[in-house]
């Protein structure tokens, strides 16, 4: 137990007792932070089960164990289970948001309770409880403070400003804060979700993450082929059942045909696509926490930033330093004049060390950078502490048998201890300023002229020099006006959201080069506004100034209404419900709280806006590459269904395709192929496009129509090369030739028009020349996989394959070649006249 300080056992009564701890705590709760339901896992499963591919595969296999082929019933069902789990481990995405806000809140604190001091864990405190907090100490539950010995606070996690705010008696300590000065008693006033933090966990909690644009997209176009391969069975199957009495037949051909329509690849292909992207974001210091996030980047219209920690660096730097002689702006290079090492080093021996305060550690960080520390300062033999009556800390050092006095604090402050004449106040007045306006945080340093043989008892009983002034700021990142420029290029929006002063956020935002900074709207100014005024301020102003976390979530919610796609960045507890309500929520790692890093979609890990630009064009690379990968894959399924379709209303005489074949297609080659195109270099006007309009199809008509030309053409080769291999090639070989040639220039069309589909605008040769070294793998293996499975023993009987012979096996692939290589030649003509 924590022996009882002196300056708080008057105190040591008003502690709650063990009775009073239980009702408390039965009243009003735990000091957690509770999350709404998640979803069960069973619920979870059952929306994936009901998917319409996962239907139509589950309803296929039960018409072959009605068949009395097991063989094919097993083999189909081990696909939905593949489909199933790739899918269920998309779905299971966990937000561990509130987890954090809870480890966040529950730090381990000192109460007093039954007339002793005890330390607990945060989760134990209750409404009421008294507690003693000290520097360094984080707050537990929101508090009003009862007693304080000059006691001061770091509120950044919500409010975004990066000073430490001073506390009276009677006002309000908040949860997650960092004392950074002095000590303070308080008593409890709020705990769990009834504080500032447990409001704003509830709104994250509460905040549905929606479908990313092209997971809606992707959703819809599933829909409608669904829809139509719907249509086709039941056609099919009465045709079967009507014209020639075969139900079950028809049933199955129906289904066969559905499963032929649909693209029950596609998922896969978006696993793919996201995965990788998400791996070659994380090479480039970007963590995504929601793979297909990174697609809506690409569409990004407006970047929402907090300033503190994301455009500056949230930490505090001696800028400037004013003295009688000289103005010096401080960087690594320069040489310090004797007059500027003392006023420093005076600095240096009015502030505490070790410190919690980001003043004093930016004093001492400039020294160190100038090798000029003074261990001696660190020797205190009095104290007078900043107070609300004098905003100025004095340290007494001993120095050689003799007493100092040095001090630093608010310019006024120290003016008054000066006792300057007209002239002089003025003069250091106009500085100040001066300093003020361009967002600097000014402070004045002086020291008592003569010394003292004792130790004063007084601050003012002595008679001080004025040395000048240092100004700090919170530096930009150097890399963020670069940045701002190269969204602007892209088409993109670069709003500045923070808590600060608005002349300091207009400072910030010249630096950096933000459009219209001289137009900035305060908290308070825009919640004024009517709906209509917000409307109009929301798009033409890009500073937001003291804004509180209800404002930031209003702004962007806005803003989305708006029609726009909102990238949101932020590191702190009060940027968690923005960041979460935002299309593209972008935290920072560094310097991020873990609120904000579990609330968001895409963490930087190295805080640098160039990461968020890197995933905007990784974002538009995506899309680009999705929209080749889907004319391929739309063009390769025409074939598929034709072959299928064909030999059945025609009565050919041999069937090519089974439901087996069809699902060794598009489970094995189909997504393996899709890598291919995730590969695909980005073109080199990417970043110099405007962003996509949220209107504009991935399936759009030139991507349409030539995806249907591609797949008549492959569609064509591969009827031609079932009767060629019927009349001419077959011989006195075996029926299964015939199916297993057609299903060799179905493969390898499937090859071929990867190729063709590498670019919509250049042919497949000019494309060669840009290397894409998964290309050879990808042929590799699937030439290998079908080899395998036309000469394997047991394997070959399983897909009712027969090996065919050298002259066979070559027209197979010459027929494919030369359809693909027709469409190559009409591809650029047609994507001309359409665009035309």
């Amino acid at each position: 137990m924590p022996s009882i300080p002196k300056q708080i056992s008057e105190f040591i009564l008003m502690g709650l007792s063990q009775e009073q701890v239980r009702e408390n705590r039965n009243k009003y709760g735990m000091n957690e932070i509770s999350s709404s339901q998640k979803k069960g896992i069973f619920r979870m499963l059952f929306e994936v089960v009901t998917e319409p591919m996962i239907l139509l595969l589950i309803s296929i296999s039960i018409v072959y164990l009605l068949l009395g082929d097991r063989g094919e019933a097993i083999l189909l069902l081990f696909s939905v289970v593949g489909i199933i789990t790739i899918t269920f481990v998309q779905e299971k995405k966990t937000e561990t948001a509130i987890s954090a806000l809870r480890s966040l809140a529950s730090p381990r604190t000192n109460v007093i309770r039954d007339k002793q001091i005890i330390r607990i864990e945060g989760k134990d405190v209750v409404y009421g409880d008294l507690l003693i907090l000290n520097e360094g100490d984080r707050v537990p539950a929101d508090s009003e403070l009862i007693s304080d010995r000059l006691f001061s606070c770091d509120e950044s996690l919500l409010t975004g400003e990066s000073v430490p705010v001073s506390k009276l008696q009677s006002e309000v300590i908040y949860c997650g804060s960092l004392v950074v000065g002095g000590e303070g008693v308080c008593r409890v006033t709020a705990v769990g979700n009834s504080t500032e933090i447990g409001k704003i966990g509830r709104k994250i909690a509460d905040e549905t993450v929606g479908r990313t644009l092209l997971e809606v997209e992707v959703a819809r176009l599933v829909r409608n082929l669904f829809m139509v391969a719907a249509s086709l069975c039941v056609i099919l199957a009465l045709y079967f059942g009507i014209a020639k009495n075969e139900w079950l037949q028809g049933l199955l051909s129906g289904l066969t045909l559905a499963i032929g329509l649909m693209p029950e690849e596609l998922p896969l292909v978006l696993t793919i696509f996201f995965a990788l992207g998400a791996f070659r974001l994380s090479t480039k210091n970007v963590l995504v926490r929601r793979s297909s996030i990174i697609e809506t980047l690409g569409a990004a219209t407006v970047l929402c930033s907090d300033k503190t920690g994301t455009i500056t660096q949230n930490k505090m730097t001696v800028g400037i330093v004013i003295t009688k002689s000289e103005t010096i702006k401080l960087n690594p290079n320069l040489k310090l004049s004797e007059e500027t090492k003392s006023l420093l080093q005076i600095a240096y021996s009015a502030s505490k060390h070790p410190s919690f305060d980001p003043m004093d550690i930016a004093i001492s960080d400039c020294l160190v950078s100038y090798d000029q520390v003074n261990d001696s300062a660190l020797i205190s033999v009095k104290d007078f502490p900043l107070s609300p009556e004098h905003l100025t800390m004095v340290r007494v050092l001993k120095e050689n048998d003799f007493y100092f006095c040095y001090a630093k604090g608010s310019p006024e402050a120290i003016f008054d201890l000066c006792n300057f004449d007209v002239s002089e106040f003025d003069f250091w007045t106009n500085k100040t300023n001066e300093l003020a306006k361009e967002g600097y945080r000014v402070l004045g340093v002086a020291k008592s002229i003569s010394p003292l043989d004792r130790v004063p008892e007084n601050r003012k009983e002595l008679v001080y020099q004025f040395y000048g002034l240092l100004a700090f700021l919170d530096p930009i990142r150097e890399i963020v006006p670069l940045a701002v420029k190269t969204a602007y290029d892209s088409g993109i929006r670069v709003i500045m959201i923070t808590g600060d002063y608005p002349e300091t956020a207009k400072n910030i935002a010249g630096q950096i080069g933000l459009k219209d900074s001289h137009l900035v709207y305060t908290g308070k100014e825009f919640s004024n506004l009517s709906e209509e005024e917000m409307q109009s301020a929301i798009r033409k102003c890009n500073i937001f100034s003291r804004v509180s976390p209800e404002d930031k979530w209003r702004i962007v919610r806005m803003l989305k209404a708006d029609g726009e796609i909102v990238a949101m960045t932020g590191d702190g507890v009060n940027d968690a419900p923005a960041l979460r309500t935002a299309n593209i929520g972008v935290a920072m790692g560094e310097r991020g709280t873990d609120v904000a890093r579990e609330a968001a979609d895409i963490v930087l890990l190295d805080d640098s806006f160039s990461s968020i630009l890197e995933s905007v064009r990784i974002g538009r690379q995506i899309f680009d590459n999705l929209k080749k990968a889907l004319g391929y894959l739309i063009g390769v399924h025409i074939p598929i269904v034709g072959i299928t379709f064909f030999p059945i209303i025609f009565d050919w005489p041999i069937i090519v395709l089974s439901a087996v074949h069809i699902v060794f297609m598009e489970m094995v080659i189909d997504p393996t192929c899709t890598i291919v195109f995730e590969k695909e270099s980005a073109e080199s006007d990417l970043m110099k496009r405007k962003p996509r309009e949220t209107a504009e199809p991935l399936l759009d008509r030139e991507l349409f129509v030539n995806s249907l030309i591609q797949g008549a053409f492959s569609l064509l080769s591969v009827v031609s090369s079932y009767w060629i291999t019927e009349f001419f090639l077959k011989g006195n070989s075996s029926p299964k030739v015939v199916s297993t040639a057609t299903f060799v220039t179905l493969v390898f069309s499937n090859l071929f028009l990867i190729l063709a589909n590498r670019s919509l605008h250049e042919s497949m040769w000019s494309r060669m020349r840009i290397p894409n070294p998964i290309i050879r793998y990808v042929f590799t293996g699937t030439i290998a996989v079908l080899v395998l499975s036309i000469y394997l023993p047991g394997m070959n009987s399983m897909f009712r394959f027969v090996p065919l012979n050298f002259l066979q096996f070559s027209s197979a692939i010459l027929v494919a070649f030369v359809g693909v290589l027709f469409y190559d030649m009409t591809k650029l003509l047609v994507s001309k006249l359409l665009r035309g």
